[in-house]
C-alpha cells in the first residue's frame, strides 16, 4: 500500500486530535492505523508516495465550499506538477454532488469544451450564493426541547399532587371529573412521566441507552397508574376497595405498558406504551367495579364508608 507511511504518520500524531466530531470514516477506512502494518508499502512503490510530474492536459475542478477535498490542496500540492494543468474553482459549490446538481448544462459545456479543445469555458456558470445564517441554532433548539420536556414533566407531577391533595381532603373525585381524568389524563401523565424518566437518566446515568424497556415501561406506567387510580376513587368508593383498586390499576398499567412497548419500534412505541398502560389500567378498574356491583347485589360488598369517613366528609360538603 503506497499510502502506508502517511497513514502511519497520521495516526501516530494523534489522528483527529483537536476535532470535536472526530474522523470516523478515516478510522474505518484505515482500520485506525492498523492497515499500514497489515499491508505495508513495498520498497518498489516509494516513487508513488509523492506526486509525479505530468504533461497530460488535466482539468482540476473544485468548489470554494468543498471541505472534503479543499481546492487549495490541489492548487498547492497537485497543480505545480501538471505542466499542462488547469484549475477551475466554482464559488459557492461543495463536493461532487454540488457539481453534478448545480447548473448541469454549465458543467456539461465545461467538460465537453475542455475534452474537445483543451480550453476552459465557465461562461455559463452563475455565482451560487450560500447563506450560513440559521434561523435557530442547535443550542437554541436543544434548549427549547429541554424546556418542553421539563414543562410537561412538571405539569404531570403538579396534576398528580393536586389529585392527591383533593383525595386527601375530600375523599375522592366526582364521577364526571374522574371519567375525564381517566380518559384524557394518561396523555399528560404518560408523556410527562417519560420525559421525567429520560431527564433523570440523562442527568445521572447518561451511559444508559434511552430506548431501554425498563425505563420506558416504568416511567410511563407509574404516573398513569397513579392518575387513573386518582380518577377512579370517588367519595363513595368503599375504603376496603381502595387498596384493591390501587393494586388493580398498578398491575394493569405495568402490563399494558409492557405490551404496548413491544407492539412497534422507535418513538411510536412511546405512543403505544401510553395507550396500553391507560387502556389496561382502566379495564382492570372496570372489572373491579363490576365485581363490586355484583357483590353489592348479593349483599356481600363492604360498607360504602364508615362513621369516621362520614364525619370527615361533612365539612367539605358544606
Amino acid at each position: 500500500m503506497a499510502d502506508a507511511q502517511p497513514v502511519e504518520r497520521y495516526f501516530s500524531s494523534g489522528a483527529d486530535r483537536g476535532s470535536i466530531i472526530g474522523n470516523p470514516l478515516g478510522e474505518f477506512l484505515w482500520g485506525a492505523g492498523g492497515m499500514a502494518h497489515a499491508w505495508p508499502a513495498n520498497p518498489g512503490e516509494n516513487q508513488y508516495t509523492s506526486v509525479q510530474n505530468s504533461s497530460v492536459p488535466t482539468l482540476l475542478i473544485g468548489g470554494t465550499l468543498d471541505f472534503q477535498t479543499p481546492a487549495q490542496n490541489a492548487t498547492k500540492e497537485l497543480l505545480p506538477h501538471l505542466s499542462n494543468g488547469h484549475q477551475v474553482i466554482l464559488p459557492g459549490l461543495g463536493h461532487v454532488d454540488d457539481f453534478d446538481a448545480y447548473e448541469p448544462s454549465a458543467s456539461t459545456q465545461l467538460l465537453t469544451t475542455f475534452y474537445a479543445t483543451g480550453q476552459v469555458d465557465t461562461s455559463r456558470y452563475t455565482p451560487n450564493v450560500v447563506s450560513f445564517a440559521t434561523p435557530q441554532s442547535q443550542a437554541a433548539i436543544a434548549k427549547d426541547i429541554l424546556g418542553f420536556m421539563i414543562g410537561f414533566a412538571l405539569l404531570a407531577v403538579i396534576w398528580l399532587v393536586v389529585l392527591a391533595i383533593r383525595i386527601r381532603r375530600r375523599g375522592g373525585t366526582g364521577r364526571k371529573t374522574g371519567a375525564w381524568i381517566r380518559s384524557a389524563g394518561p396523555i399528560v401523565f404518560g408523556l410527562g412521566g417519560w420525559f421525567l424518566g429520560e431527564l433523570l437518566v440523562l442527568r445521572f446515568w447518561p451511559s444508559r441507552a434511552l430506548p431501554d424497556q425498563l425505563l420506558s415501561v416504568v416511567s410511563v406506567a407509574v404516573p398513569i397508574w397513579l392518575g387513573v387510580y386518582a380518577g377512579w376513587v370517588c367519595t363513595d368508593t368503599p375504603k376496603a376497595m381502595r387498596a384493591k383498586g390501587m393494586i388493580a390499576a398498578a398491575v394493569g398499567a405495568v402490563v399494558g405498558a409492557a405490551l404496548g412497548f413491544h407492539v412497534t419500534n422507535g418513538l411510536i412505541a412511546l405512543i403505544t406504551t401510553i395507550i396500553g398502560a391507560a387502556v389496561v389500567s382502566n379495564l382492570s378498574l372496570l372489572v373491579l367495579d363490576i365485581w363490586i356491583e355484583r357483590a353489592a347485589s348479593r349483599g356481600t360488598a363492604p360498607p360504602a364508608a364508615d362513621l369516621s369517613e362520614t364525619e370527615h366528609l361533612e365539612p367539605a360538603l358544606h
